[in-house]
């Protein structure tokens, strides 16, 4: 009986997918080809530079610099930690870091690709944080991140949402 209701879920993931595949479409409703923008090897470009004003600004200790990549109404998702929502809670987050190491931090984009207004940038990340406070424990951390980025009125993108988290085990 459990062989049976196995193979009627998955028949049934199979028929939503491959309806779904059928339907959906990659072209603009009403086929206006131009509705959605391409996406340039200069907005790429661009979102390489947000990723190094961020890995400066992360570097040079500067907390405001950081949350100057993200967005307005941006999202950061840390691990283990609740969502930091607005560019003040941003700042906020990176801020407490900051304050307390010296970070060395690299970033090494994958993949990044987009469509109109809207990037998406997955990569890994390595970093390294030496305390301030001679009785605190150092950090060093490596792992993967996805941002989302909207592509802005003058031209610069921005982090919209930004997720990262670790390929070390957990502290136990």
């Amino acid at each position: 009986m459990l062989e049976v209701h196995r193979s009627a879920t998955f028949l049934a993931v199979m028929v939503i997918s491959i309806t779904a595949c059928r339907s959906g479409s990659r072209e603009p409703a009403g086929g206006d080809e131009g509705a959605t923008a391409a996406f340039s090897a200069s907005d790429s470009a661009r979102i390489a530079a947000a990723d190094s004003a961020f890995q400066a600004a992360v570097n040079s200790g500067d907390a405001a610099a950081v949350a100057g990549v993200y967005a307005s109404d941006a999202s950061l998702l840390p691990p283990n930690l609740p969502v930091r929502r607005g560019r003040d809670a941003i700042r906020a987050f990176w801020a407490g870091l900051l304050d307390a190491y010296t970070v060395k931090f690299e970033i090494s984009p994958d993949i990044i690709e987009g469509r109109g207004d809207l990037a998406y940038n997955m990569g890994r990340y390595r970093f390294t944080a030496v305390p301030k406070a001679k009785s605190a424990s150092g950090i060093a951390d490596e792992g993967k991140f996805v941002e989302i980025l909207k592509k802005q009125p003058d031209g610069t993108w921005k982090y919209a949402v930004d997720i990262y988290n670790s390929n070390l085990a957990p502290h136990r």
